[in-house]
Parts: structure tokens; C-alpha cells; sequence
């Protein structure tokens, strides 16, 4: 009953609502005040929990006109996004330039003059109508000790078509001494080998200041693992202790008596906090995991204070923290 007679009231408010005049002026006035009527204790609260609505809807509206555009990626993208740079960089430059080179094809102009390939810059190749990359190729060629000794032998060369090497074959020139071989040449001009005299028991050589020509004068050591002790010195930084050495894959055991490091060695040092992924990763006390770690520990948490601020990682142990120590700065 209570429902029904609502809804008569309801009915009749609307009926003399349309009906208009005095009455509907009055009624108006009674359903305002009835339904939209608010006490004044509660009038402040009312308000502002309106206009909280209002903020919030005004709010709603403006980021779903204006959504926030960031051209920022996560943590994890940025990690991927640098070792992906890292690995294909060579690959995408040598692309983009054979991209380049043949869309400039058409125009480039051909030229056909005697030239030594033996002694010929990539410019002199490429004005010869050779790619780019052929160019180098021949130059990798001769800086490993290749000889072109005859025309045909030119042939050889990598990537060289049939077509280019038979247009380009009757203006090869070879100069005397490049085509005779080692077998002709007079023993004057045979290179002489001078084997190294070795270091006697008990001498030590500085580990951070060695060339290969001293290294080559320790026992056990030659050209092949002098260049690798220097190429990993050059990598690491610079060793701090004598024991390093043993780092070294394929060195003898006890090689560690033919060398000192001196009491305040200078290595090279990276500052963690600066330097990008690639940096980073090639560091031989680090691998590609940890640096992860490192990177998206900067990017979520600001800059490193010490290594204490990554010892909660499974990725690091003490003896890590111990060997990286010297050769990085925050």
C-alpha cells in the first residue's frame, strides 16, 4: 500500500505540474523542497563531497582526452632495447649502407683505368665500380698478409662477380716483387726470424706495463698469449695483483712468479651509475645477468650509492663485490 500511494502522489504532482498556474507553481516548490531540501548542519559536508564528484569526474575526462604519452619503456625494455643495440649495431650500419649504395647505383659512375690491387684504397676500388663492402674486403685481405701475385688471382676475392673480375682484368697491374713468390725471392729479401732470448729463473716483469715483446721473454709465453695477456689487460682495466694472470686461459702453472704489480697500480676505473649497457657488459667481471640487474636497479631505484645496494641479488656473491671493487666508482 505504502508503494501505491506513493505513486498516486507521484501522479498527481505531475499532473499539476503540466496543468500549470498556481498550483503548479506550489507544487514545484514542495517537491524542491522535499526532495532537494538539505538541512543546514549538513550543508557543508554535502558540498564538499559534491564537489569531489565534480573533481573527479572533471579529472576522468581530461586524462581520457589527454592520455599520458611516454616514450620512456620499462625497465626490462631499456635492458633488452641496449643488448639488442649492442649485438646487431655492426649488422644494421652495414645494411643501412648497402641500402644507400644501391639506391645510389644508378648514378654512380663507373670508371676503368690500370690500377695494382695490392696497393689500392677503397676509394680507388669503389671508383673501379666494386660494392663497398668488396672494398673492404679486399683490404681485410692485404691487412692479414694477402698477396695478389697475378692478375687471375684477384679472382679470389670475396664476393667479386665473374662479370666485374672479366671487366676489370685487363687493367690489373702487379708489380715485380709482389709476383714473385717467397720461393724466388733472393735470401736477402727473405724475412729473418730472431727468436727472443728468455728471461733467467727469478726475474719479474711489471704486469700493467709489459709489451709483447717482453712477455714473448718468458717461459712458456709466446706471440699468441702475449697479444692475449695485453688484450686482457686492455679489457679489464689493469690488473691489481700478480694473481690475475691465472685468469688467463692456457698460460702455464706458476706463471704468476714472473710478475709484480705495483703498490698503487693505475686501472682504469667506470663509473657505474654513467656508463651504458655495452660498457658494462664488456667488463670481464661481469656477465650479461648481472649487468641486467645493475641497469634496471638504476632505472627503478636512482643511482647506485656502493655495492651493498645489490647484495639482496641472487646474480651477486662477496666474491664478486671483492674482485669489482677496484675497477668501478659510483
Amino acid at each position: 500500500m505504502p508503494l501505491t500511494f506513493r505513486y498516486l502522489c507521484f501522479r498527481e504532482t505531475l499532473r499539476l505540474l503540466a496543468s500549470g498556474g498556481r498550483d503548479g507553481q506550489t507544487v514545484m516548490k514542495w517537491f524542491v523542497y522535499k526532495y532537494f531540501f538539505v538541512r543546514k548542519g549538513d550543508r557543508v559536508p554535502f558540498l564538499v563531497f559534491l564537489s569531489m564528484l565534480v573533481a573527479v569526474g572533471l579529472l576522468r575526462w581530461y586524462f581520457y582526452e589527454h592520455p599520458i604519452k611516454s616514450d620512456e619503456p620499462a625497465a626490462p625494455e631499456i635492458v633488452e632495447s641496449e643488448y639488442a643495440s649492442f649485438l646487431k649495431k655492426a649488422k644494421a650500419d652495414e645494411v643501412a649502407r648497402a641500402a644507400r649504395f644501391e639506391r645510389g647505383g644508378a648514378e654512380r659512375r663507373v670508371e676503368t683505368f690500370p690500377f695494382d690491387p695490392n696497393r689500392a684504397d677503397s676509394a680507388t676500388f669503389v671508383r673501379l665500380g666494386l660494392a663497398p663492402w668488396q672494398a673492404r674486403n679486399a683490404l681485410k685481405y692485404r691487412a692479414k698478409g694477402g698477396v695478389w701475385r697475378s692478375a687471375d688471382d684477384f679472382a679470389r676475392l670475396y664476393g667479386l662477380s665473374q662479370a666485374d673480375f672479366e671487366r676489370l682484368r685487363p687493367y690489373i697491374r702487379i708489380r715485380p716483387e709482389d709476383a714473385a713468390g717467397p720461393a724466388r725471392r733472393s735470401r736477402e729479401e727473405k724475412t729473418t726470424f730472431v727468436r727472443s732470448e728468455k728471461l733467467a729463473e727469478g726475474s719479474v716483469v711489471d704486469l700493467n706495463t709489459a709489451d709483447t715483446t717482453l712477455l714473448k721473454r718468458i717461459p712458456g709465453i709466446g706471440s699468441y698469449y702475449s697479444r692475449k695477456i695485453c688484450r686482457y689487460r686492455e679489457q679489464l682495466g689493469g690488473f691489481v695483483s700478480a694473481q690475475q694472470i691465472a685468469e688467463v686461459e692456457g698460460l702455464p702453472e706458476g706463471i704468476e712468479r714472473w710478475f709484480v704489480v705495483g703498490e698503487q697500480p693505475d686501472v682504469k676505473k667506470i663509473n657505474v651509475n654513467r656508463a651504458d649497457f655495452k660498457t658494462l657488459v664488456h667488463h670481464p667481471y661481469l656477465d650479461y645477468e648481472q649487468v641486467k640487474v645493475i641497469v634496471t636497479h638504476i632505472h627503478k631505484f636512482g643511482p647506485l650509492t656502493g655495492w651493498d645496494d645489490l647484495r639482496l641479488y641472487k646474480e651477486f656473491s662477496e666474491d664478486d663485490f671483492r674482485r669489482l671493487t677496484p675497477y668501478f666508482v659510483f
